[in-house]
């Protein structure tokens, strides 16, 4: 069954938890063939993105969590010349660090900027849904488990009402 995210950007208070979960998660955690550890600075695989909108005294703010869109039809699967990305049955893409040799040719191929290089490992690194731990009975990615709001969820794509699916804004292909 094909696995989700869903963002309602208007439930996001911009607190952050999505962000600093994901990053408490891999930071220094080996989870191969999944990922290798993420550096301690410069690299987010989900990040918020603060949007404003107007000016002082009628400022408004937004917030949307960003990561990857493990796309139908992943551009980055395609361009890498070593095969080290892979999309499984359940719909999450993952770049394997064993066999990534960090060329890049995948972030720049990335529509969305959710592939960084990480110098540490000299491989390329994104979202991985934390399959790592769906694979070993978890039921959420840890950035979903952290929101607060609601506005971050997951699931198999039978589990979302149809009419909340055609209102959302893709980011995979």
């Amino acid at each position: 069954m094909k696995k989700i995210f869903v963002i309602d950007i208007a439930r996001c208070s911009g607190c952050y938890n999505c962000q600093l979960a994901c990053k408490d998660e891999h930071c220094g955690n080996d989870w191969r063939p999944y990922a290798a550890p993420q550096p301690p600075t410069g690299m987010f695989w989900c990040r918020v993105k603060e949007f404003s909108h107007g000016s002082i005294p009628k400022l408004r703010l937004h917030y949307e969590p960003l990561l990857c869109g493990h796309c139908d039809k992943p551009v980055c699967l395609g361009a890498c010349p070593q095969g080290a990305i892979d999309k499984r049955d359940d719909g999450l893409v993952i770049i394997n660090p064993d066999t990534c040799v960090g060329c890049g040719i995948c972030q720049q191929a990335c529509p969305h900027g959710a592939i960084s290089f990480n110098a540490m490992t000299s491989t390329a690194q994104k979202c991985t849904g934390c399959a790592h731990l769906l694979d070993h009975g978890a039921k959420l990615p840890r950035c979903v488990e952290a929101c607060p709001t609601g506005a971050m969820r997951f699931g198999d794509i039978s589990e979302f009402d149809e009419k909340e699916l055609e209102k959302a804004t893709r980011r995979g292909n």
